[in-house]
Parts: C-alpha cells; structure tokens; sequence
C-alpha cells in the first residue's frame, strides 16, 4: 500500500505493543472506529491478557505475526523499554506489509526518537513520531495526540474525529518533544501542589488550603485533582518521563534547575510504597498528600529502604 487505509470497513490492521492501561484504550478508540487491532501478550501478565479482551483486540502469538499483520504499529511502553520496543519491530521489519509504519508514541525525548527513526527507516519502514497528552480514561474526551514525521497525516487519519489531533510537522522529534515540554508543566505543577500541600497538613490547614486552591486558582487545582490522585499508580513511570526531560533540556545546552528538582520530587514519590487507597472511591489529593506527609521527608532526596513502611 502507499499510505495508511483510514476506512471503517477494517481494511487497517494496527498493531499495539502492548496492551498496558493507555494501550488498551487506543486500542478500544480505534477499534470503535472499525479498525481491526492486534497485539500480543507473550511474555506479558494476566493483567495485560485482560485488557486486551476488554478493548476488543486480536491477540496474537508474538510480535513477529503483530508486525506481519499490521500496516501500522503503535508502541506504548514504559519510557526505558522504547528503543527495546523498536529494535524488536526492525527485527521482524522484513515480514511487514509494503508501506508499513512504526509509531512512537512514548513519553521520550526528540533526541532518542531521532535515533530510532534513523533506524526504523533503514530498515525499509516509515517512522512517525508520536505523543499524547492526557490520561489514558479520558482520550475522546480531553486528550490530545500530537504527531510529527513524513507520514504524520496518513496516521492522523486513523484518529481524527475520535480525538484531538495535531500534527507538527513533517521532523520526527517535533511531537516527542511538544510531550516532554507538557509533560514538564503538569509534572511541575503536581510537584510544586504536592510539597505545599504537606506543609498544609502538618500546619492542620489542608481543607483550608483545598478550598482556597478551588476558588482562587481553579485551573491549576483542577490539574492536580485530575493527576496527583494517579500517583500510586503511576509515581515511577512519571520519574522515568522527567529523567528524559531532564536530559532534553541538556541536550539544547540547558542546565535544568526547575526541572531537576521535579525530577527529584518524582523520584521521592516513585519510592513510596502507597499501598491501598484509604478512600473508598479510591485515591484523592487529600489522602495522597497525607501518606506523603506520613513519610517525615519534604525533600526530594530518595527515600531510604529503612525508612518506608507499608501503608496500613
């Protein structure tokens, strides 16, 4: 084929690797638009097998019959495994459809993507480069997804009308980066919420401070409320994300200072062994910032393996 089939008859396979909690939720957004969506669980939990059946996927034997199948294939892994994730695709290159794509869309910087393009390319494939901004439950509603690369405007197709789309031009990099650029906003607002927050709680003015946040900075409240109480669950694939923000600012000739220190705070916070949500509708700002305070630090230094404790 010469571009990407966008049609609702199910002439377009996507591949997802892998079926984690935003992959399972592309893979039920295109699947609710007629597009037929493989994966693979090989090697993968119980967890993972689930929301692959939940989102309507077609679970294959392993990658290499993901990418013989898929005219284009989406990766969405946690941010150290992203290179792994495309150096497998170039070792199962050959067995894909004529004009076959590979979509980045991991929470890395330009300068990675840039590397891995190179590669996907040489190995006869289009590369585009991918981000989205937004929680994984809330994709149709209020996430957006960024794309950059030759072929940005064929995947754009696959998505358009089901989520916002913005397509940043034709350099890979150029999304990755708009990723780490938002990702470093609302990381540093959730850091900044979280550190005052406990000196709120240990002065006994938590609801007071809630409220005041509520009525005089309503946007920057309504972010935490929507991302901190995600903490538990997602602390240490966010520190991941900062440390690669961390590294695009080095890689402009920037020293960080702002983003260093949210990278430290993310660090701290990925060590806390949050445990069950105290709440019954699970995890609030509230109840997060109580088991941070709990801890006795309001540094950034990781926390010592002798000072954590199962939360009760």
């Amino acid at each position: 084929m010469t571009g990407v089939r966008t049609t609702s008859s199910g002439s377009t396979t996507v591949g997802v690797l892998y079926a984690g909690e935003l992959g399972a939720s592309v893979g039920a957004l295109l699947r609710g638009r007629g597009v037929r969506v493989v994966t693979t669980v090989a090697g993968r939990g119980a967890a993972t097998a689930a929301r692959a059946r939940e989102a309507g996927m077609v679970v294959l034997n392993g990658i290499a019959d993901v990418v013989r199948q898929s005219d284009v294939v989406i990766s969405l892994v946690p941010p150290a495994a992203a290179e792994e994730a495309a150096a497998a695709y170039c070792e199962h290159a050959r067995l894909a459809p004529a004009g076959a794509v590979y979509v980045d869309a991991n929470s890395v910087g330009p300068e990675l993507i840039e590397r891995m393009a190179a590669n996907v390319e040489e190995c006869g494939r289009g590369f585009v480069d991918a981000a989205i901004n937004g929680l994984a439950k809330n994709l149709t509603t209020s996430g957006t997804l960024f794309l950059s690369g030759g072929r940005a405007g064929e995947v754009a197709g696959l998505f358009e009308g089901a989520m916002r789309v913005r397509v940043l031009g034709d350099e890979a990099g150029r999304a990755s980066a708009m990723k780490m650029l938002l990702s470093g906003v609302s990381k540093g607002v959730c850091a900044l919420v979280a550190e005052l927050a406990m000196v709120a709680d240990r002065r006994q003015m938590l609801p007071e401070m809630i409220e005041a946040m509520r009525e005089i900075y309503p946007g920057i409240w309504a972010l935490a409320e929507r991302m901190l109480p995600t903490y538990p669950k997602h602390a240490g694939r966010r520190a991941g994300e900062m440390q690669e923000l961390e590294e695009t600012c080095q890689a402009v000739g920037l020293e960080p200072g702002v983003v260093a220190a949210v990278r430290g705070m993310h660090e701290m916070l990925a060590k806390v062994p949050f445990g069950q949500a105290p709440d019954a509708g699970g995890w609030t700002v509230a109840s997060v910032v109580r088991q941070l305070a709990e801890m006795g630090r309001l540094t950034a230094e990781p926390l010592a393996a002798e000072e954590t404790h199962t939360a009760k």
